[in-house]
């Protein structure tokens, strides 16, 4: 089971490399699978290849399904598919598969299946039950079981390497480490590099200001009578 967590929903599919399930929408299926999907871009591409599509695959009412004179149409399909996988690998443009945009699913379950069998003594199961053979004479029986190999399993999680926070810190521990550096540092060093100058010359201006008025027009010199 692969799970998405919700820091990367912010991102867009092709840099996550998978949909959410509201993200992308099939015709013919309700919930979203790179399975699903690549089902449906082979049917696709048959329905335009040879005018139908397989029996098995999935169709609306108004699609055809391949007669028996068809069946090397729809084989010879399956093919070109594959044939355009390996091109692909040459020439980015050539893939017809990239073109059905079929990432991965953000949440996925992949069963991994193992067939075993085993020679089943029927005849020793019916006698444990106590059951009559008469009626079985010259029949076979067969026994299907399916279960969980296992009752737990281990999930795995997609998440973001290096997000801006995680690179911000990293930055900020490694200057702190190495320069001495810390956010009161920079503060001040933008403060110095940037408010301060303009500062500086905003009370230039402003004393300068005031030395030309006074030079311009200074003040009346007022005279003491003088006393005899």
């Amino acid at each position: 089971m692969i799970t998405t967590s919700d820091g990367l929903r912010y991102y867009t599919p092709e840099r996550r490399q998978c949909f959410f399930n509201h993200e992308r929408h099939l015709k013919y299926f309700k919930v979203y699978t790179q399975q699903n999907c690549e089902l449906e871009c082979t049917t696709n591409y048959t329905l335009h290849r040879c005018g139908c599509v397989k029996f098995s695959m999935p169709r609306d009412d108004r699609t055809e399904v391949c007669g028996a004179s068809k069946i090397q149409c729809y084989n010879d399909a399956e093919d070109e598919l594959l044939e355009e996988d390996v091109k692909f690998i040459v020439d980015k443009s050539r893939d017809y598969r990239a073109k059905c945009n079929c990432l991965p699913a953000c949440t996925s379950v992949q069963y991994d299946a193992e067939i075993s069998q085993a020679d089943l003594d029927w005849k020793s199961l019916f006698a444990a039950f106590r059951q009559s053979l008469g009626e079985q004479d010259g029949a076979q029986f067969a026994r299907l079981t399916i279960y969980f190999k296992e009752a737990q399993f281990i999930t795995s999680k997609r998440s973001e390497l290096y997000g801006v926070t995680d690179f911000l810190a990293n930055c900020g521990g490694l200057l702190g480490l190495f320069m001495g550096v810390s956010l009161l540092s920079l503060a001040e060093l933008i403060y110095f590099c940037s408010i301060r100058p303009f500062t500086i010359l905003r009370a230039y201006r402003a004393k300068r200001r005031e030395s030309n008025v006074f030079f311009n027009h200074p003040p009346p010199i007022i005279e003491k009578p003088k006393e005899f």
